[in-house]
């Protein structure tokens, strides 16, 4: 009974010290956005400001994500195991952090958080927000899982997600119909959901590509990129496929009416779904296909 109520005490005081780094985040946040300091210190209002509480709370739901993958090992020793888990810890938010910073820099290039958020109150900016700081926890997680405590494994396939993060948000603007500063600025909901199914389903991808056995650091990044070149091949061809299976009517042939449909809600969640739904179909051509010795012929 006495080990059932210490195993009981260690599982609150982790939840107590998981609550502590949170807050100290908050702030940490101060750091990377000086101008929500009075905002971020007091207490907050959604209601004054919606967009700027769902940006500050995609934070704290992404370090949530990224603390679900670390865990605490008492055989080595109860405060070994807490240093271990408090460094992992500050170590994995500090480069979640930085991930964010580096890929919005790249997605918002033409927009500032300060005029967006807290001057515009911009939805749409705060939650493709949103969006980016659930699916790059989700993939830091993933790199967490296969770094395996180790720190040098871990800033390689860091380094490695930024690049591959990188080049998947600009390949958005190719592949999809949507204008993404216009309506950014029109703070049209349609490009929401359309990025929202387009970074879930890219979060779906690569991480489907770094989720495999690896033994030897050089050969699994190899097979990382192999997979990932493959799934830029396949992913395209669903989302065609889709597309002819279930056209839509844009329009009815004049340039301001295609336009106008193109901006509607709908429209956007045509486009989200698409984007998922080929992602995962993707995933399965990708990683779940597996030939044995003897190849079929045809």
């Amino acid at each position: 009974m006495a080990e059932i109520f210490d195993r009981l005490l260690i599982r609150i005081l982790l939840a107590g010290f998981v609550c502590l780094m949170i807050y100290l985040y908050r702030y940490a946040h101060v750091i990377f956005y000086p101008s929500v300091k009075r905002q971020v210190l007091k207490k907050i209002n959604p209601a004054e400001n919606p967009a700027d509480t769902l940006h500050l709370f995609s934070r704290v739901v992404g370090i949530s994500i990224i603390f679900s993958s670390i865990t605490l090992n008492e055989t080595s020793g109860f405060f070994l195991s807490l240093f271990h888990f408090a460094t992992w810890g500050a170590v994995a938010i500090a480069l979640y952090l930085i991930s964010l910073y580096i890929i919005e820099s790249v997605v918002f290039y033409n927009f500032d958080y300060t005029d967006e958020i807290l001057k515009r109150k911009n939805m749409c900016y705060a939650f493709i927000s949103f969006c980016h700081a659930v699916v790059i926890a989700y993939l830091f997680k993933t790199v967490m899982v296969e770094a395996e405590n180790s720190i040098v494994i871990l800033l390689v396939l860091w380094l490695y997600m930024l690049v591959i993060v990188g080049i998947s948000v600009k390949y958005y603007t190719l592949i999809s119909r949507l204008s993404f500063n216009r309506l950014m600025i029109q703070k049209n909901l349609s490009l929401c959901f359309s990025y929202a199914g387009f970074s879930l389903g890219a979060g779906l991808v690569i991480a489907s590509c770094f989720d495999q056995e690896h033994y030897d650091i050089t050969v699994y990044v190899i097979q990382v990129l192999l997979k990932t070149i493959l799934s830029l091949i396949i992913f395209p061809l669903f989302k065609k496929g889709l597309v002819r299976i279930f056209p839509v009517k844009v329009g009815d042939g004049h340039e301001n009416n295609i336009d106008t449909e193109r901006q509607s809600i709908g429209y956007g969640i045509y486009e989200g779904c698409l984007f998922v739904s080929g992602a995962i179909l993707t995933t399965m051509i990708v990683n779940r296909i597996q030939f044995g010795t003897i190849y079929p012929f045809f």
